[in-house]
């Protein structure tokens, strides 16, 4: 999905009430360790204290804003860097690594997880074949959001997750074939739109491919127009230079190969449209932002083929 979305202890965006001069929550907190993750515990005298608390990602820590200042009260031993600041609660994490939050009751508590990121999805996808036919031409892909952007959301599907799970069965299979090929993000962890553009240039990208999800039942790829109707709009308000002009031609045959490789395999209609996005028009190399319907990333088998159809897109397109 274009837009992105903060990464909240819930899907309702429950609104952060401005800490007041009261007397500071008491809020006790215990620590664990468990098999394959570490658990930390909130314990609130409420259950709207906890839904109005709000847990956010980002690189390297976890951030818990509380609706009102608060007074820890530390049962166990906490082995990571903490820092308390008024109603904000700071965890410091080594990347990468994936957060699960539980709001509880009886008592009122708020649990985080904190865990490495799965590797199973990204093993399951048997690429290799395809991976084999692909030249040997610098390939970035760029999986969509992260961090605290966490895109579409549905049901346990996170489209930050879903997006690097395929980029990173792309990766696989590509190096294992020894096809140089790159990745703008390889964790959880959010990049502005000059961040991605800025590595697949330092890259020299021969293709670029930026892998979102839609809630539309159809695929989507995007292409940046030949001609901008305003030249200058996108350098203006992001400060990057267009270079995506010189490759329009190129960028429109990939995209129609990639659509060709999605129909033959998902039987699905496939919408290709032009769009001054600031992250193709700024990338020096064919370029395509392909989104994805939920509903086929949604599945484990689904997204292995997914994996499949793409290399088959860069395949059909180098061998023009």
């Amino acid at each position: 999905m274009l837009l992105g979305l903060f990464f909240l202890a819930s899907s309702t965006a429950w609104p952060v009430t401005a800490p007041s001069a009261e007397t500071k929550k008491e809020i006790i907190i215990r620590a664990s360790k468990h098999e394959g993750f570490n658990r930390v515990v909130f314990e609130a005298p409420d259950d709207a204290f906890i839904k109005g608390t709000v847990v956010t990602t980002l690189q390297n820590r976890i951030r818990i804003q509380f609706p009102a200042n608060v007074d820890l009260k530390a049962q166990t031993k906490i082995e990571m860097g903490t820092s308390l600041k008024e109603n904000t609660y700071t965890i410091n994490v080594d990347p990468p690594f994936k957060v699960r939050v539980s709001q509880l009751s009886s008592p009122p508590r708020l649990s985080i997880d904190i865990m490495p990121p799965a590797k199973a999805e990204t093993v399951k996808a048997p690429v290799p074949e395809n991976a084999m036919t692909v030249p040997n031409i610098r390939i970035v892909l760029d999986p969509g959001h992260g961090g605290y952007d966490l895109g579409v959301v549905a049901g346990d599907l996170r489209e930050k997750d879903a997006t690097l799970s395929v980029a990173r069965a792309m990766e696989a299979a590509l190096i294992k074939k020894g096809r140089p090929v790159y990745l703008t993000r390889k964790a959880d962890q959010y990049l502005s739109i000059t961040d991605r553009a800025l590595f697949a240039n330092q890259k020299s990208a021969e293709v670029f491919i930026s892998i979102h999800v839609t809630p539309s039942d159809n695929f989507i790829i995007y292409t940046f127009p030949g001609e901008a109707s305003a030249p200058d709009s996108i350098d203006e308000a992001y400060g990057m230079t267009t270079r995506q002009r010189p490759y329009a031609e190129k960028s429109k045959a990939l995209a129609e190969s990639f659509g060709k490789a999605i129909k033959d395999e998902f039987k699905k209609d496939v919408v290709l449209r032009k769009m001054e996005l600031p992250l193709l028009g700024s990338v020096g190399a064919p370029a395509i932002m392909v989104e994805v319907p939920v509903a086929v990333m949604s599945d484990l088998i689904t997204r292995a083929k997914l994996s499949e159809t793409f290399l088959k897109g860069i395949a059909a397109y180098a061998g023009q």
